[in-house]
């Protein structure tokens, strides 16, 4: 269990089954959070979230969606997306495990390829099928959300905060039809060393990076005079980011001072200014 942690861990874990959800649980002292209505959702004190989405790509799209709202309306820093899952695989052993380091759509062919700056792990490809496989045809982790999710989670945070963690639960020898559920809390809280240091590596990179990209003042400023869509919000925090990271707070918070009738004129004047500066 994660206990007596040294610094916040603001970090999303997204899982597909409430039997890959059991050992997590357990793992990090999460406790039910009452309040959510759309999906069953843990926590603790350290920041870190468990949502349980639900299986397919479509299912867990709209809970890191939901999440990630929410979250953008709760508060200007970001965090860490982590999917943890059972996955088939042509020959790995039951119960290993690794990141994705590629995550591809058989359906559409797309691929994406998730930066790994944290030391230690394993990585490996990570396929997304419609329907679970038996044939295993590459090698690679055979599972039914990973594209979605990161697709959707690098919406809401850097790439290299968005991961995915396998944990092989059958193969040739032991094939998918012959999984006893069961046994899935036993596979995740064996790799417990693993999921822990993953956390706590991740967590590590989302405060510093939020340290520094804190917010310039104005930007809280605005959102209390401006009606803002979730959308123009994370527009906004963007804008503000790379106002902050030019050194050009003076000149944010003259753009801010002009009498923008909507926060769609807003933008685009805090745009404008900015392309034009970056310009000379």
């Amino acid at each position: 269990m994660i206990e007596n942690a040294k610094y916040p861990m603001p970090v999303n874990i997204v899982v597909a089954h409430g039997l890959e959800a059991k050992a997590l649980i357990t793992i990090l002292g999460l406790e039910r959070d009452q309040a959510s209505s759309e999906f069953m959702e843990y926590s603790n004190s350290t920041m870190l979230r468990l949502i349980v989405s639900g299986m397919g790509k479509e299912a867990i799209a709209a809970a890191v969606s939901y999440l990630g709202k929410r979250q953008a309306l709760e508060g200007a820093e970001i965090r860490a997306w982590l999917n943890i899952g059972i996955a088939g695989h042509r020959d790995a052993p039951i119960g290993s495990a690794w990141l994705g380091n590629k995550i591809t759509d058989k359906g559409s062919g797309t691929s994406a390829y998730p930066p790994q700056l944290i030391e230690g792990f394993q990585v490996g490809s990570v396929v997304t099928v419609e329907e679970p496989e038996t044939l295993y045809p590459l090698t690679a982790a055979y599972e039914m959300e990973a594209s979605a999710f990161y697709a959707e989670a690098t919406k809401y945070s850097t790439a290299e905060l968005v991961q995915v963690f396998k944990v092989i639960s059958d193969n040739l020898e032991n094939p998918i039809s012959e999984i006893d559920l069961q046994t899935i809390p036993d596979l995740i809280a064996a790799q417990a060393p693993q999921i822990i240091s993953l956390i706590n590596g991740m967590s590590e990179i989302a405060v510093g990076h939020n340290s520094s990209q804190q917010l310039p003042s104005c930007y809280h400023e605005i959102c209390s005079k401006i009606h803002l869509t979730v959308s123009q919000q994370l527009l906004l925090k963007r804008l503000c980011q790379r106002y902050k990271a030019l050194g050009l707070e003076d000149e944010l918070r003259r753009v801010t001072d002009l009498n923008a009738s909507s926060a769609r004129q807003l933008i685009q004047q805090l745009t404008e200014c900015i392309d034009r500066i970056s310009e000379i």
